[in-house]
């Protein structure tokens, strides 16, 4: 079998361009390839700056990945129109070659306690780790999740250390607090590493007073549509639980505006030690919605209402721009799909920002 990938590859120098830009190309592929075989056929046409190594990394339509991944299994999640980019453009040198240095100073705060060899038995792929993360698009001097998995995998080895080692990954401007899920973000993430910084968290007493409540998802079953969105464009916010709103917002005949950034982590645990950390990624989600063209924003539930319609003065605060962003939740929409009219029923009489067609 054989797939015609479509694909836009990142070209750069840091020595010569200002910007970088896109080549295109269309490559066939068999069902043993892999995404390195991918990059390999495109070398063989025109050559460009990347590792011919199973070790290498690179981002795919905004998802991180080792290129051992087979090309018909990205596919079967992306679709075959591929965007190549290096793990991080902020750090790219030539083409997808990103520099490391800043990988590589985040994990020296270990050296005291083993050596540089010892060290790479703690670290499975830990470059997508750490520049997978949102959480370096916001803060670059963010630890990285790399650091907290080389944490944990000492403290089990070394429990006596474990004090100090909380200390140096706790830390209130770089630390742990700022850490964001990887599980949207990485292609066939490994949960277990999520759960072990979780278990980090855990170990620290600023945690256990914080009450993080779970989404609660809507029932979305059995609803019968009578007031239509025609001519509308609707974006959705779904989270880490990708309890998606897509198929509502198709039946109510609206146009789905779709955010690249719908299922980020909103890092709840960074409001221990800086209350803005969050507003900014609401902000690039608000913002994404408005310049794409979006009437307005469907969260998942009351907890989403407060941060992004009720903070969302201080939210445009710390963009620097005016949103004025109608919020509604997935509820609200579902009353409205129903025909409920009642602003009052429907809980949006107290929203800060209002819904224009109220």
């Amino acid at each position: 079998m054989i797939k015609i990938i479509d694909i836009e590859l990142f070209r750069f120098d840091a020595k010569v361009d200002y910007l970088p830009y896109y080549k295109r190309y269309r490559i066939r592929c068999s069902t043993t390839d892999t995404v390195l075989d991918l990059l390999d056929k495109i070398n063989d046409i025109e050559k460009f700056s990347y590792e011919s190594s199973s070790d290498f990394n690179i981002k795919i339509n905004d998802i991180f990945l080792n290129v051992k991944e087979p090309v018909f299994d990205v596919v079967e999640l992306l679709g075959s129109e591929f965007k190549i980019e290096p793990m991080s453009i902020y750090r790219a040198k030539t083409d997808l070659l990103v520099d490391k240095e800043d990988y590589l100073d985040r994990i020296s705060i270990f050296d005291k306690f083993v050596d540089s060899k010892e060290l790479v038995k703690y670290l499975d792929n830990g470059e997508l780790d750490y520049y997978a993360s949102n959480t370096c698009n916001i803060n670059r001097d963010y630890i990285g999740d790399h650091a907290l998995l080389i944490a944990y995998g000492l403290i089990e080895d070394m429990p006596e250390i474990k004090q100090e080692l909380l200390g140096l990954i706790s830390k209130s401007d770089i630390g742990i607090w700022y850490h964001t899920s990887l599980e949207n973000r990485v292609f066939n993430y490994d949960m277990n590493k999520e759960k072990k910084i979780k278990d980090l968290l855990n170990m620290l007493p600023k945690v256990i007073d914080l009450d993080i409540k779970e989404t609660r998802k809507t029932d979305q079953s059995q609803i019968k549509i009578t007031q239509y969105f025609d001519g509308f464009n609707i974006a959705s916010y779904e989270g880490l639980t990708k309890d998606s709103c897509v198929t509502l917002i198709n039946d109510s005949k609206a146009n789905n505006i779709e955010i690249s950034c719908k299922n980020e982590d909103l890092a709840p645990y960074s409001s221990l030690v800086n209350q803005s950390f969050s507003l900014k990624i609401a902000g690039e989600i608000l913002l994404q919605a408005k310049d794409s063209n979006a009437d307005f924003l469907i969260v998942r539930d009351k907890d989403d209402i407060l941060l992004f319609d009720d903070k969302q003065i201080k939210i445009e605060r710390e963009m620097g721009r005016e949103i004025g962003m109608p919020i509604i939740s997935q509820e609200q929409f579902i009353g409205l799909l129903g025909g409920e009219k009642d602003i009052v029923k429907l809980g949006l009489d107290t929203h800060k920002i209002k819904a224009s067609f109220l």
